[in-house]
């Protein structure tokens, strides 16, 4: 599935999201997952052509986006939980107070996946919501290239450093004068959500594929209602690391005569989806 990653690589990329707030790992997946990967974003594309969404937002009119990954196929959370993946993210998104689980395991969540290929520029921003200074993310994306990701097919521009301005976005930063994350398909690109980021526009006309995963504490309000995307069939193929992953841990409560907390070990995971209120 994916390359044997060495300890230092995984060491340098954490002290690069320490420092810059970005890191890269060249090579991450494997030709076959790559070309499976692929295979499936493509093919749901084009499935959902001449499908409305509502509420996108104009500047994505011109993009082509697949949403809920989580949801098409089990590969696509599979990649989000290997060692190297689950050894970044719980180095800066565990929570060190989440007592329904020891601390060797993951416990943040998916908060949002989809495949994107870029279309119009990408004005910077931050995904975290707020701007603050520390050494604490609240959220990180996870990016795998599926095809190569340049400055002519509109790839993801970085500030570096910015995520410790404590600052929203510079607008009238020349974006092409930013730093570019070019990469090759099969590459991983990660980023401190804090971190300035946009894209540039695509000039090439053709596509660029990349699979971003947001992934976030477990207490964070996800974008999307992930575990109601989840069939009984998928939700029957997933570990149960993965069903905390999605969410699945840490369902807010409706009844509090049943339940008054939000966090949740695997004791509190049902048989079938249907055994939750969603």
């Amino acid at each position: 599935m994916y390359r044997q990653i060495a300890q230092n690589e995984i060491a340098d990329a954490v002290e690069g999201i320490s420092i810059n707030g970005y890191a890269m790992i060249r090579n991450y997946l494997q030709p076959e997952t790559l070309e499976n990967l692929t295979a499936l974003v493509e093919k749901n594309f084009h499935d959902q052509a001449g499908k409305e969404k509502i509420g996108v937002p104009a500047r994505d009119a011109s993009d082509k986006i697949v949403y809920n990954l989580q949801s098409i196929d089990k590969l696509f959370t599979d990649i989000l939980t290997t060692e190297p993946v689950e050894t970044i993210a719980k180095e800066f998104l565990n929570d060190q107070f989440y007592r329904f689980l020891d601390q060797d395991k993951p416990n943040y969540i998916l908060t949002y996946y989809n495949a994107r290929s870029s279309g119009e520029a990408l004005d910077l921003h931050i995904d975290s919501g707020v701007p603050f200074i520390g050494n604490h993310p609240i959220m990180m994306q996870f990016v795998f290239l599926l095809e190569d990701s340049n400055a002519f097919n509109g790839c993801t521009v970085v500030v570096p450093k910015s995520h410790q301005s404590g600052t929203y976005t510079d607008r009238s930063l020349n974006m092409d004068e930013l730093t570019k994350l070019e990469g090759k398909k099969g590459d991983l690109i990660i980023w401190d959500s804090r971190t300035w980021h946009g894209t540039i526009a695509n000039k090439s006309g053709a596509s660029r594929w990349a699979l971003v995963a947001t992934i976030s504490r477990w207490w964070l309000k996800q974008s999307m209602n992930i575990p109601k995307t989840i069939s009984n069939d998928l939700y029957q193929e997933l570990s149960d690391a993965q069903k905390l992953l999605l969410g699945f841990c840490s369902i807010p409560p409706s009844d509090p005569f049943e339940r008054v907390n939000t966090k949740n070990g695997y004791d509190f995971l049902k048989p079938n989806v249907d055994d939750y209120d969603l």
